[in-house]
């Protein structure tokens, strides 16, 4: 079975990346309505056809939404390319997609689980590759063990490298610090690689999904889900989400006055404040 694939340019793209020989780590999103799931599961049915055995994996952060989502879309890609039904299967009570050529399809559950902190529950899996969905929504904890998992399965049988795909929409969580912010200062090491997906990168739904983000009343998920906007700032925000990110990097003053900010009224004991601010010296008095 040969599947012919029609991406859109970004997909296309995010393909270059998949195949070339040195990038391991390929984040495909940053939008919604890109075509982020249906390019996974595209490139997950193209490699099991295409390399008969190989064992790769499609996790997210709860295997519900797996099934509810990424499993849909699944069905209507193979649908699409009229794959014939005896040709796959789905195993329920474990959750692997089965090929009569031997591949097959994990499907994981990537929630934290107090009683396995460390994800020791994929310590013994061994993939060929794999690809993450919503990215943003597992602990990076989750992402560096999977590292680990590729490349183990048939990959020198057939020159592949172990590589991992990953989806996700603009939030300030690990892939902004670890792919966004380094890709925006050119500074992304050439093992990782992000191609931004917007709705108007797509030209099958652009229409239709536009109009949906345009609806969005809140401006914050629309600058988000619609143009790709990391740099959102909270109207609340004490402090700029940068400034954060830096907190253990930024070098210390060897001069100048230093300060110490902590919230000192524990338990709304106002008093406490009161005290410490009549303990400084007068200079350092703010009223």
């Amino acid at each position: 079975m040969i599947v012919q694939i029609k991406p859109t340019t970004k997909q296309y793209l995010a393909w270059q990346y998949w195949l070339d020989s040195t990038t391991r780590f390929i984040f495909f999103g940053g939008g919604a309505g890109g075509g982020k799931t249906w390019h996974i599961c595209e490139k997950r049915l193209y490699e099991a056809y295409a390399y008969p055995g190989i064992r790769s994996f499609i996790g997210r952060k709860e295997l519900k939404r797996l099934m509810q989502s990424t499993f849909i879309t699944w069905t209507k890609v193979c649908a699409f390319h009229q794959i014939p039904k005896d040709d796959w299967w789905l195993d329920g009570k474990y959750n692997v997609i089965h090929f009569k050529n031997g591949s097959t399809i994990d499907l994981l559950d990537l929630d934290f689980q107090p009683s396995d902190p460390e994800y020791q529950r994929f310590g013994s899996l061994e993939y060929t590759n794999g690809d993450i969905e919503e990215a943003g929504e597992v602990q990076f904890k989750s992402f560096d063990v999977l590292k680990s998992r590729v490349g183990r399965h048939r990959n020198e049988e057939f020159g592949l490298l172990p590589k991992i795909g990953l989806t996700a929409n603009p939030d300030k969580n690990w892939l902004y610090t670890l792919f966004y912010k380094p890709w925006k200062a050119g500074t992304l090491p050439g093992q990782y690689a992000f191609i931004q997906a917007l709705y108007d990168d797509n030209p099958f739904t652009r229409e239709v999904y536009g109009k949906q983000l345009a609806e969005l009343t809140d401006k914050v998920t629309r600058q988000r889900l619609m143009y790709g906007v990391w740099e959102y700032e909270s109207t609340d925000s004490l402090m700029d989400f940068d400034a954060l990110t830096d907190l253990f990097t930024n070098p210390i003053a060897d001069q100048g006055e230093k300060f110490l900010i902590c919230d000192a009224a524990r338990f709304g004991g106002d008093h406490i404040v009161y005290t410490l601010w009549r303990g400084l010296p007068q200079r350092h008095r703010r009223p």
